[in-house]
């Protein structure tokens, strides 16, 4: 308690304290002035004697301070007060320091609050330790396998792409669904806000037809009514009784999830059972369980399953893994999120170096005060402790515009990111990127100010106490601040190089071929309802109908329709057999194929080449021999060196062949920088009328693409009138111009490059500024050695040169280190690139093209500066 109250009275009470100090010196100084003057000495001799004995009072006063551990914050409270102080009087070093330290601690705040709440905060589900993935997909047959049979966890399944539409008040909508095993809100330990969620056995036949809502879809479409539960709403179709509704924070597996539904176990419906609407698996470990004894069961259950398929499945999910599922949920962007961090991290790096650079530059105007200091017996501990103090001070200027700038920057980098994905879209800056930042800024301060620090209390007090403080170790000082700037430079490379390969990473994709012309092209997307289409002939005269009408609409010169649009991600496929290669099922799968359907006109709507044959007819109907078109890569892989036209491919559940009646180009499906998904095997066309997806029925939802001329605004509102009046319950959804498509396509490179690009331009301009300051400075305090030169014969020409090479020596020193660095850690972005390689020539060679044209430009002025000086004048600096 005497601590305390003496730390109060030290913090709060400075005048009275130093009062009551320097009474108490003043009294021990008499009482040895009285001892000496007993001694037989006069007053004033003893007066000098106690003078001599005592030494300095501010000596003594220092070290009554530093004995006193009560005095600690009082001294930490006066080198804060000096440390802003400091700041104000050196407006132009505070100002260049803050924007520096802004730019590098702002961007990992930012950065940090993704990494944070995806990586590190728990899963918002009760013990989220212990939940689970089960890697792969899973028949609904095979979940209820694995449900009876597992001991070590409990298992859920659910859709991760279901989409439905939803009919209240007289209005269609179509929105994101999920249909989930029944315990599956059980398993997660979440309760909803209003009712109730799934009952055990609601995913069984004839209990099945319920609904649980999300809160946005409760509040937007039903306006909160808080007697919602009970009441029947119409999707897809079907009535369905709403159960519940889910809390706000809630959404898996993702948030833009509006409701979801129960999966139906039917094992009398086979193709449903086991053939189709594969989907992911989560868990919960049950008590005493582990991860690894898990895993051994999770294996064991599916060797069970695969025996209960109705045809062969060798080597179905051997590889299958339990991880936990807040790794899964953030998936392939913890890569991403961990190269974001790594950049952030190097900029801030390279401010730290700038600002330590600029402070370095500043102890030479303080060596006469820390000299002076020194001689009122400051302890060199003493005057590092002021020092770093100073630098935190800074270091917190910056962190707190940094943190103005993180709330922008969390915004951009979310757009880089997927937007529905659970554990990203709630990332804010919170009390924990507070805390982070707070450590980042005293981290930092201290890092950059350790060297000034350091170098400023080596005092020398003959030389620092002259008549202009001249510094006898700014030699030190400058080969220090050269190393400091070398080093940004070679962090700068590692971002730049970064930068390089993704600039030509995108640009490498903008140069590929879709296989289609996406100009003048609209893309309309219909969702009928699927009880529409449970018979074939409604669902096609519906789109026969709709295709013919659409194409009498002003402005559209030619249509066509589509189960799907290129580069949309979407996989529609079928397992196919092809002519001529046998596949023995007991041994293995026959391969999965990408399947369009469409009407006879698309090709020449996307305007994707016929290579050989003929497309499709109108002849090519319901009831009319079966056709199919496969595209190049698809002929060549299965027919090399024969004519495809002809051949013949079958569905696997069907007993009709198919003929081959032509080949196309190939077109990017899945995305520009991937053809097809990597399961897919290639790809083929059929007539929709044919046609036939996983569930082996006719495709519900198509795509209708229309080629425009001129104004195409009115359209989308044309289209849409014209589908209510065919069908008033049939969502249809904006025209979305395929040019978009192509760009939406390049978004995540596109985002993922002008990062970097950001990242690299802070590092470039804060190393050219460090540059020149080291030049500058360096100039500077050799002007009597170049007035000698000049006096002696060196030319003007010389005298440029021999500073402008200072320059570029510097950075070529940082730029080899950097490009021996950028080389190891380039590979991180292996991941990120298109049509380059982590180690392309080209892109560090432009690299150190750029950095060279960089130290030109920062040593360009001190150079003309030394050149264009006066010998006289020059030899006169003093």
């Amino acid at each position: 308690m005497r601590m305390i109250r003496s730390t109060f009275r030290n913090l709060f009470g400075g005048k009275r304290v130093e009062q009551d100090l320097d009474d108490e010196l003043g009294a021990f100084f008499d009482s040895i002035v009285q001892e000496k003057m007993k001694e037989g000495l006069t007053r004033e001799q003893a007066v000098r004697a106690a003078a001599k004995q005592m030494g300095s009072f501010d000596l003594v006063k220092e070290q009554v301070r530093e004995a006193t551990s009560a005095n600690l914050m009082a001294n930490l409270a006066q080198d804060i007060r000096f440390g802003l102080r400091m700041m104000i009087k050196n407006p132009g070093l505070t100002l260049v320091a803050v924007l520096s330290l802004a730019l590098g601690i702002g961007g990992n705040a930012a950065t940090f609050s993704l990494v944070s709440n995806a990586l590190i905060r728990p899963l918002p589900f009760h013990e989220p330790d212990r939940l689970v993935q089960i890697t792969d997909y899973y028949p609904k047959g095979a979940i209820q396998s694995m449900q009876r049979g597992a001991t070590k966890v409990d298992i859920a399944g659910y859709s991760d792409d279901s989409q439905f539409n939803l009919t209240a008040g007289g209005q269609a909508v179509h929105l994101a669904g999920c249909t989930v095993s029944a315990n599956l809100f059980s398993l997660l330990g979440v309760a909803p806000q209003v009712g109730r969620t799934f009952a055990p056995g609601e995913d069984l036949p004839g209990r099945d037809q319920v609904v649980v809502l999300s809160n946005s879809l409760w509040r937007g479409k039903f306006g909160g009514d808080p007697n919602i539960v009970g009441h029947p709403i119409s999707i897809d179709g079907v009535a369905r009784e709403v159960v519940g509704v889910m809390p706000a924070d809630f959404g898996f597996p993702s948030t833009s999830v509006q409701l979801w539904m129960p999966i139906t176990l039917d094992p009398s419906d086979v193709p449903g059972f086991w053939g189709n609407g594969y989907m992911p698996l989560i868990g919960r470990l049950r008590p005493g369980a582990t991860m690894p004894e898990a895993q051994s069961e999770v294996r064991s259950l599916i060797v069970q399953a695969i025996k209960l398929f109705p045809f062969p499945m060798p080597n179905w999910n051997a590889d299958a893994a339990v991880v936990p599922l807040q790794q899964s949920m953030v998936g392939n962007f913890r890569t991403k999120l961990i190269v974001l961090l790594c950049a952030v991290g190097l900029v801030l790096l390279i401010a730290c170096a700038n600002v330590a650079s600029l402070l370095l530059a500043r102890t030479t105007a303080r060596q006469k005060e820390m000299a002076i200091r020194a001689s009122l017996g400051a302890s060199r501990g003493r005057i590092i402790r002021q020092l770093l103090t100073e630098s935190v001070v800074l270091s917190f200027g910056g962190a707190v515009l940094g943190l103005l700038l993180a709330f922008g920057a969390l915004t951009v980098l979310k757009s880089v990111l997927p937007s529905d994905n659970t554990r990203l879209a709630g990332s804010t800056v919170d009390l924990g990127v507070l805390a982070f930042v707070t450590a980042v800024a005293v981290l930092s301060g201290l890092v950059f100010g350790l060297a000034p620090a350091l170098s400023a209390s080596r005092i020398n007090l003959s030389e620092s106490i002259k008549t202009k403080g001249q510094d006898s170790t700014s030699g030190g000082k400058l080969r220090l601040r050269s190393v400091l700037i070398s080093a940004e430079v070679a962090l700068a490379v590692v971002l730049v190089v970064g930068a390089g390969l993704l600039v030509k990473s995108l640009w490498m994709l903008t140069q590929v071929n879709p296989g289609f012309n996406p100009q003048q092209v609209l893309a309309v997307r219909i969702y009928p309802d699927p009880s529409s289409c449970k018979e074939r002939t409604p669902c096609i005269a519906f789109y026969n109908e709709l295709v013919r009408r659409t194409g009498r609409l002003t402005g559209i010169s030619e249509v066509a329709a589509a189960n799907t649009i290129p580069l949309s991600h979407e996989v529609p496929a079928v397992p196919i057999e092809f002519e001529g290669h046998h596949v023995d099922t007991n041994q293995e799968l026959l391969p999965m194929i990408w399947a369009g359907a469409v009407t006879p006109e698309y090709f020449h709507v996307m305007r994707v080449p016929l290579l050989e044959g003929r497309t499709f007819v109108d002849a090519d109907a319901d009831k009319a021999p079966l056709v199919a078109m496969v595209d190049a890569d698809t002929a060549r892989r299965y027919w090399p060196g024969e004519d495809p036209v002809g051949k013949h491919i079958r569905i696997s559940w069907s007993n009709q062949w198919r003929t081959v009646v032509g080949v196309v180009g190939d077109v990017r499906q899945y995305d520009l920088a991937v053809r097809s998904a990597n399961w897919t095997e290639g790809a083929i066309y059929m007539p929709y009328p044919q046609a036939e997806v996983l569930n082996r029925q006719l495709p519900v939802a198509m795509t209708m693409m229309l080629r425009v001329g001129g104004n195409s605004s009115s359209i989308g509102a044309e289209v849409r009138q014209l589908v209510s009046e065919m069908n008033p319950n049939v969502p249809v959804t904006d025209p979305q111009p395929m040019t978009s498509v192509v760009t939406a396509s390049m978004s995540d490179s596109r985002s993922l490059m002008w990062l970097f690009v950001s990242f690299a331009g802070c590092a470039l301009f804060l190393a050219a500024i460090g540059t020149y300051g080291v030049i500058s400075y360096s100039t500077s305090q050799r002007m009597s050695e170049l007035g000698l030169r000049l006096a002696l014969g060196a030319t003007k020409g010389s005298l440029f040169r021999l500073v402008l090479g200072q320059s570029i020596r510097l950075v070529v020193a940082g730029l080899a280190a950097g490009i021996l660095v950028a080389l190891g850690l380039a590979q991180m972005l292996k991941a990120f690139l298109f049509g380059v390689t982590a180690t392309d020539p080209a892109t560090f060679v432009a690299v150190a093209a750029l950095l060279i044209a960089v130290s030109v430009l920062a040593g360009y002025l001190p150079a003309r500066r030394a050149a264009s000086a006066d010998p006289l004048t020059a030899l006169r600096v003093d």
